[in-house]
């Protein structure tokens, strides 16, 4: 699904972290956020038995970003 993504993906997630200057907050994944095949690389590595080639490929693109999220230290920031 996620493979069908045309666009740049949107990474304007809210950061619970983040003040209202919005600064101060780096994201520790930031550079697995810039295309499909970085988020299923750092998914697949982060967690090989749970986020399969068949998972991933059933995956959208929100679905990868908040997965990613949830699995590495940017998890801090969910709200």
């Amino acid at each position: 699904m996620a493979d069908a993504q045309m666009g740049p993906i949107d990474v304007g997630f809210v950061d619970k972290r983040r003040g209202r200057t919005y600064d101060g907050v780096v994201l520790t994944e930031e550079a697995n956020y810039s295309k499909v095949s970085t988020l299923k690389a750092r998914l697949t590595a982060l967690k090989p038995s749970q986020y399969t080639a068949a998972k991933l490929n059933n995956m959208t693109v929100n679905d990868m970003v908040y997965a990613l999220r949830v699995e590495s230290a940017d998890s801090a920031g969910i709200k």
